[in-house]
């Protein structure tokens, strides 16, 4: 509040005093003639309100400070003083373990299971053919008897030789082929004659040309086939008799057939006694 007097009538110059908001609490003394201006500063309401706001927030964080210190401090203290056995073991779940039964003494460990064979992949690549020289041992040997000595049927590189044996009562004629070198393709007659030679006992007129066997591969040992071939003489035998085994060659394809039955076709002789 600020109070001006009326101002003196003469108007003269009289001195004035003007406090400032450091001077509330000065007494002024003058004289009657003499004018006193005096100014009150006030501090505003709403500094006043911010002022009180900011010293209850920090009235509260000390106070939440002090608590949360306090606090923690007795839960450490109370950590150092527990014994060791009463801590509590960490939990497992045993949902998804079975349970392992226990195994009587004395008795013997499990063995592994098998180990599982190998899965057979099939390859559906086409595979090559048998060598020559790799299935030769597989061949069967020939168990018929024969000349010692190899004939020339005429037939380029190709040697022949007749062969045949008695076995359990029966008798079985049959003939070799060879080559002197490189591979052939031959075509064998095979039949039976009398001791002579000049009358045919098998297989008979129906088969002119004897028992045939074509497209025989040859070979100077052999490779891929057996090189021999024999069958079993029906039984128009005569025990005690001799009968000559009678063989002829030609070439693959060749049209020019033995005919057993003229007398002149011997072919290459082999005797044998039928026992």
């Amino acid at each position: 509040m600020t109070e001006n007097p009326d101002s003196p009538p003469d108007g003269s110059g009289s001195p004035s005093f003007t406090a400032t908001s450091t001077d509330q609490a000065r007494t002024y003394q003058a004289s009657r003639d003499q004018t006193i201006n005096e100014h009150h500063h006030y501090t505003p309401r709403d500094s006043l309100r911010t002022g009180m706001a900011w010293s209850l927030a920090g009235v509260t964080v000390l106070t939440l400070g002090a608590f949360v210190g306090v606090d923690l401090w007795q839960r450490h203290t109370a950590a150092d003083t527990t014994p060791v056995g009463d801590a509590k073991a960490p939990a497992f779940s045993t949902a998804s373990t079975p349970s392992a039964t226990p195994k009587p003494s004395g008795t013997a460990p499990e063995s592994p299971p098998p180990a599982r064979p190998p899965v057979q992949r099939h390859s559906t690549a086409p595979t090559a053919g048998p060598t020559p020289s790799a299935s030769a041992s597989a061949l069967p040997a020939n168990p018929n008897s024969c000349t010692s000595k190899w004939s020339d049927p005429g037939v380029a590189r190709v040697q022949v030789r007749p062969c045949g044996r008695v076995e359990n009562g029966h008798l079985y004629a049959g003939a070799e082929w060879r080559t002197t070198s490189s591979h052939a393709l031959v075509d064998v007659y095979i039949w039976l004659e009398d001791a002579k030679g000049t009358t045919v006992v098998y297989p008979g007129k129906t088969m002119e040309y004897g028992m045939p066997y074509f497209n025989m591969a040859a070979w100077p040992e052999p490779k891929i086939h057996q090189q021999w071939k024999e069958f079993e003489v029906g039984p128009v035998l005569e025990h005690g008799e001799l009968y000559q085994v009678c063989v002829e060659v030609r070439e693959h394809g060749d049209t020019d057939k033995p005919n057993i039955s003229s007398p002149a076709v011997k072919g290459f002789q082999y005797g044998i006694p039928y026992t």
